[in-house]
């Protein structure tokens, strides 16, 4: 009896010392000590995993001879052992030189390093919007209102923003400045504690206009709000605006359950027949991206009088797992895409309308190439302001999982045109271009339906 007791008591030993090792396992791996053999080797498999994968590196990166001699004097700098923290915040200033959201070094999971950050220390207890340099408050961390919400930050504890915002900005990935900034204003909190401060007190000075003062707050034990899971409600909604009008906002092109999607958009758009709505606004400003028959097939099949494809040309590097017949581990393959979506005949729910399609700052990935196809096949008007991403698009990501310091390595192995072959190396350029305010979103579509009513009368 006495040592089933034992045991018994060792199994919840061991139960609980397992639960803790994995309720931390992001911020230890961080605390792990690297020789500077294991960071050579991890430097080298990044790189063999890139050649591998990723079709031509010069498609973003501007100067590659200038590149591989800064991760050669990189690698040549490795002279001494330094935790994980420490050679990610080294290794992750390529990020931004990769010029693409689709590639980056990182940590295995954000969202599990933040949920372990906020048991112990806690995050900077701001949400904030970064633009052109500067750092704006936003709300506290997580959303809630704050009273001192588009106040600029001049300094946290001493330290002056334009100093954090450059340590912060070189290791964000993104495909431009603009993107990157964007990306950074949801990652703020996070990115402060990797690469700042590890700290529970924030002396934050801040101005607003004329006006400055000095502010004091504890860490905030709340998870920034990007890392929140949306529920289905949440990521798709759609309203009918008035008698002529409707908006349908889409935050993502992805959902576990496709049908569930496929179900909501078919009773939008039997709604949109019924109510004999003249005009659908289609949001996609938040939208980061997703699986692309998601919008083929649960939007465009509405829309489309014309056949359709959301690329010209791409080119890809053939990597094992996704070789068809006849292709070559290891090749590149440079092909036009003459491929053609066709619009489903006698759709009994076909939309005749005007169709808009706003886009902003953070539309991305297969939302831009959903924005791309709508704007070059005439399907709708794009309107809002230009994407921060670039409209040729690289996609199909690869993750690898660098051996000794467990970092994840992210990289794309397509690269594709948009339909119209035109505006290489430039975002999304709307058709009707409005200015939108992070702080007030629902001012824009305000005025994109009060232009369609004065048009209409």
């Amino acid at each position: 009896m006495i040592i089933k007791r034992l045991i018994l008591v060792l199994l919840c030993v061991f139960a609980f010392m397992a639960n803790s090792a994995l309720a931390s396992e992001h911020t230890q791996n961080l605390q792990n000590m690297l020789t500077p053999a294991q960071m050579k080797e991890d430097i080298n498999a990044w790189q063999d995993f890139v050649k591998k994968t990723h079709p031509d590196l010069s498609i973003r990166i501007k100067n590659i001879a200038e590149f591989e001699s800064s991760l050669t004097v990189f690698k040549q700098s490795i002279t001494k052992p330094m935790h994980v923290n420490d050679f990610l915040s080294q290794f992750a200033q390529f990020n931004s030189q990769f010029n693409d959201a689709h590639m980056l070094v990182f940590t295995r999971s954000q969202k599990g390093l933040a949920k372990e950050v906020i048991k112990k220390e806690g995050l900077f207890p701001f949400e904030v919007t970064v633009n052109k340099g500067k750092v704006y408050l936003a709300s506290l961390l997580g959303g809630s209102e704050s009273p001192y919400a588009k106040s600029e930050l001049i300094t946290i504890n001493g330290q002056s923003i334009n100093m954090i915002y450059n340590t912060l900005i070189t290791r964000m990935y993104g495909d431009t400045v603009k993107h990157r900034e964007r990306l950074l204003s949801d990652k703020f909190a996070l990115f402060y504690w990797l690469f700042v401060n590890k700290t529970e007190h924030f002396k934050l000075e801040i101005k607003e206009g004329a006006s400055s003062q000095v502010i004091e707050m504890s860490a905030a034990k709340i998870l920034p709000k990007s890392f929140n899971s949306k529920t289905f409600e949440q990521t798709f909604k759609f309203e009918i605006l008035n008698q002529q009008q409707a908006l349908l906002t889409i935050d993502e092109f992805w959902w576990q359950d496709k049908k569930r999607f496929y179900g909501f958009t078919e009773n939008v758009f039997k709604q949109l027949k019924e109510q004999h709505i003249k005009h659908l606004i289609i949001d996609v400003r938040n939208n980061g991206g997703g699986d692309d028959d998601m919008w083929k097939h649960g939007i465009v099949k509405y829309i489309a009088k014309k056949p359709y494809q959301h690329t010209s040309k791409y080119a890809k590097k053939i990597i094992a797992k996704y070789m068809d017949e006849g292709e070559t581990e290891g090749d590149v393959v440079t092909k036009l895409f003459d491929r053609f979506e066709q619009p489903v005949k006698d759709e009994p729910l076909k939309f005749n309308g005007k169709v808009s399609v706003v886009v902003g700052g953070y539309t991305y990935s297969s939302a831009i190439l959903f924005a791309n196809t709508m704007q070059d096949f005439g399907f709708a008007e794009i309107v809002g302001e230009e994407s921060a991403g670039y409209s040729w698009q690289t996609g199909g990501i690869q993750f690898f999982t660098l051996p000794h310091s467990k970092l994840k390595a992210v990289t794309p192995r397509f690269y594709l045109e948009r339909p119209s072959g035109k505006q290489k190396g430039l975002p999304v350029t709307p058709d009707k271009e409005l200015k939108d305010d992070v702080l007030k979103p629902l001012q824009l579509i305000d005025k994109i339906a009060y232009e369609f009513n004065t048009l209409a009368n």
